[in-house]
């Protein structure tokens, strides 16, 4: 295990959690051998399959949330600068009439959430009685309340991350997915096979990542499979 030290503390990472993305694919007969008996294919050629552990379904949750907050903020952001009597109650970051005001006071808020990361990973101290809640009232108005517990919401998803890093089960999923797509293409029994015997008896989901046609979208269909390891037990 590696220990990674910061200001607040310290925490152990898996060292697979580190390399998994960064070392070459280890071969596996076993995952060769399951994809030559696996004639089935996803519907669409282009379609990402991974099988994971409940934590990689409540990191995607998270982001979800995550996504919804940063699409009001933007939203507001445009907003606040046409509204006169609003404006007298918020920052002022630039010559009024600005073209490009929504723009700056989004990225303004954007910093905060940076600034959000880097202190849930021990890189920046927060200034001593600096209120996260008060400071995004002041740059977006008191339309902002969905977002005054951003702070929550990061150092949940920080400590989501973390979980993830240590969970050998996630991290044997990620090399089956790697393998996968190193050849070409998903077989989803073959994938879910081999899943289940490296599924430690947990209860899994399955995720399916699609391309929206004609448009730079994706969307994540996602299924609740429970305990897999059984369906092999069964079989025997």
């Amino acid at each position: 295990e590696y220990e990674v030290s910061y200001t607040s503390g310290s925490q152990r990472v898996l060292p697979d959690a580190i390399f998994c993305t960064l070392s070459p694919v280890e071969p596996s007969l076993l995952t060769d051998q399951l994809r030559t008996n696996d004639n089935e294919v996803t519907e669409r050629a282009d379609d990402h399959l991974i099988i994971g552990t409940q934590y990689l379904y409540l990191f995607f949750r998270l982001h979800q949330v995550l996504v919804r907050r940063l699409n009001i903020a933007k939203d507001i952001s445009s907003r606040v600068c046409k509204n006169t009597e609003l404006r007298r109650h918020i920052d002022r970051l630039t010559f009024e009439g600005d073209p490009n005001e929504g723009t700056i006071r989004y990225e303004a808020f954007l910093s905060l959430v940076y600034s959000l990361v880097e202190t849930g990973t021990g890189l920046n101290e927060e200034p001593e009685g600096a209120k996260f809640e008060d400071r995004v009232r002041y740059l977006l108005g008191n339309d902002s309340y969905e977002l005054a517990t951003m702070d929550k919401l990061i150092s949940h998803i920080l400590k989501h991350l973390q979980h993830m890093a240590n969970d050998e089960t996630l991290q044997n999923m990620v090399e089956i997915y790697r393998r996968h797509k190193l050849a070409g293409s998903f077989k989803p029994s073959a994938f879910r096979e081999e899943a289940a015997l490296m599924s430690e008896g947990e209860n899994m989901y399955a995720f399916q990542i699609c391309n929206v046609p004609k448009l730079d979208q994706k969307i994540l269909y996602f299924e609740y499979l429970g305990c897999i390891a059984e369906d092999i037990e069964d079989d025997e």
